[in-house]
């Protein structure tokens, strides 16, 4: 196990009131080696929270997180770490290669030749290759969040954390990071990266976690989440009888003559299953089942507006005393 959190939880104060508020609420997860994990929340959710109790930055208020089996503060543990903040900031009166080896030298490297390796390796993942000796105050926004990438990876870490890494690109930056951190993968790396850039984690992310409120909503694989999130599923048919297709008309929600096939569409998955069974009982022949899916998006969006759908309810039930 790379990451293992459970019922974590973090309470901040406010320096005002003295009011205190959970940022992250009971959230456990599991992250697994080679994996490819996205966290996906809206701006205020708990997603730099939890990462910050995930690398030691902050300490939690309820529960556990352990990386590689360790706490998170131990040296051991930062070892196998490599991290991009969202808003990273740099010494940008270096170059690029001046601040490689700088990150080299505090993660412990201390042999010219390995630290040549690493900055060579660095450069060659983050496509940087021709930007060593580049300043970084000339660099763009796009090839600083390259070269964050390239400092998280200068200690050749078994887990990348990013936070945010696709924010503020244009797409062709989006699809460099994208393809990096699919590298990473296929070298057996885990990467746990927060975004609300839902496209490009439905693009490379093999599980998803959906966070809102500091709560963890959802998580799953996005194959699975899309396949609970089906919309409805349509089944071409050949050689329905009128009296058959009266006898399904209660189940179906549409139906559609196409030539010689009839097309019916319905609900859900379930509905499909039952009228399946029956369509067999009547002889007739089905040409093609075609489930039409949810994206993740739309499934995300689903999630945080019942999520705040049911704040607004419960909120209302404690001030008024009356259920809705």
């Amino acid at each position: 196990m790379v990451i293992e959190a459970r019922e974590l939880g973090k309470v901040f104060a406010s320096s005002f009131t003295q009011r205190k508020s959970w940022a992250v609420k009971g959230l456990s997860l599991d992250v697994y080696q080679g994996e490819v994990f996205g966290f996906l929340g809206p701006n205020g959710a708990g997603k730099t929270t939890t990462i910050k109790l995930m690398l030691g930055l902050l300490s939690p208020t309820a529960g556990t997180i352990k990386i590689f089996g360790m706490k998170p503060g131990e040296p051991a543990a930062r070892r196998e770490v490599g991290f991009l903040p969202e808003n990273p900031s740099f010494y940008d009166c270096l170059s690029l290669g001046e601040f490689l080896r700088l990150g080299a030298a505090l993660s412990g490297i201390t042999t010219k030749r390995e630290v040549d390796r690493r900055v060579a390796e660095s450069l060659f993942m983050s496509r940087l290759v021709e930007e060593e000796g580049t300043r970084l105050r000339k660099f763009s926004k796009g090839m600083l969040q390259r070269a964050g990438l390239a400092q998280a990876l200068i200690n050749d870490p078994k887990l990348l954390v990013f936070d945010e890494p696709l924010s503020g690109l244009d797409p062709i930056g989006r699809k460099e990071v994208r393809d990096t951190i699919v590298r990473l993968r296929e070298e057996g790396k885990t990467v746990f990266f927060s975004s609300h850039i839902i496209p490009d984690v439905e693009l490379i992310c093999d599980r998803v976690g959906i966070i809102s409120d500091g709560r963890l909503e959802r998580i799953g694989h996005v194959n699975e989440l899309a396949v609970d999130g089906v919309r409805s599923v349509e089944i071409a048919v050949k050689d329905l009888r009128d009296e058959a297709a009266l006898r399904l008309e209660p189940f179906v929600e549409r139906v559609e003559l196409t030539g010689e096939a009839t097309i019916l569409e319905l609900k859900d998955s379930e509905a499909a299953t039952m009228v399946l069974g029956k369509l067999a009982r009547e002889g007739a022949r089905v040409l093609s089942v075609t489930p039409h899916k949810e994206s993740l998006e739309s499934i995300f969006v689903k999630e945080i507006s019942q999520k705040s759908a049911r704040y607004k309810r419960d909120r209302f039930t404690v001030v008024t005393g009356r259920q809705t």
